[in-house]
């Protein structure tokens, strides 16, 4: 009988500390990375990253292949109403639920800035705001402006008609009051919180 002294080696390897892996073994470190890398969105995970990941992971009982289906799944719905990936708990119980399960768990958690409104409302009343406040302001609602479309019940239409005279007289009088090199330009954090070029 002969030995496969590649295979044994690399088992033997396999079990050994990596030594970048803040704890993890050789045989679990690629894993470990590329999972913890998928739950970042974007970006890829440091050792020290991946180490804390991996604990979490395994006490979930998943394979590998069973976490990145549920998390190809569920992540994308979890980061539209919610702007974040799903905790572990939430993966682990909604692996194998029915894709409109996965939508009502996340939709009627409460929104993050309007708590009193459902995730899946807010986001409604947002996504029927944009094409008006676009139309009518030249930029994207804010959210406050959602959660006043959703409690009152006014059409977007009618109330971004009504909010327009005033929008543009506000943004007149701030134009109007500067001086200096940035004159004419607003000083007024953008709809979003983002500042203006200046």
């Amino acid at each position: 009988m002969s030995v496969d002294w590649g295979k044994a080696a690399k088992a033997f390897f396999d079990t050994q500390p990596h030594p970048q892996g803040h704890g993890l073994l050789i045989g679990e470190f690629a894993s470990a990375v590329k999972l913890a890398s998928m739950m970042k969105f974007g970006g890829h995970a440091e050792p020290h990253e991946a180490a804390m990941f991996w604990q979490e992971f395994k006490a979930t009982g998943m394979a590998p292949d069973e976490f990145e289906h549920a998390l190809d799944n569920i992540a994308p719905v979890s980061y539209a109403l919610h702007g974040r990936p799903p905790t572990m708990k939430e993966l682990v119980t909604l692996k194998d639920r029915p894709p409109a399960d996965v939508h009502k768990h996340f939709g009627d958690l409460p929104s993050k800035t309007h708590p009193e409104i459902s995730a899946a409302n807010f986001v409604k009343s947002y996504q029927a705001a944009r094409p008006w406040a676009r139309e009518h302001l030249g930029r994207e609602p804010v959210a406050t402006e959602a959660a006043y479309l959703h409690h009152s019940g006014e059409h977007p239409s009618s109330y971004y008609q009504r909010i327009k005279p005033q929008n543009m007289q506000e943004q007149g009088n701030v134009n109007e009051t500067q001086v200096g090199p940035n004159a004419g330009r607003s000083s007024i954090p953008a709809a979003g919180g983002q500042a203006p070029n200046k």
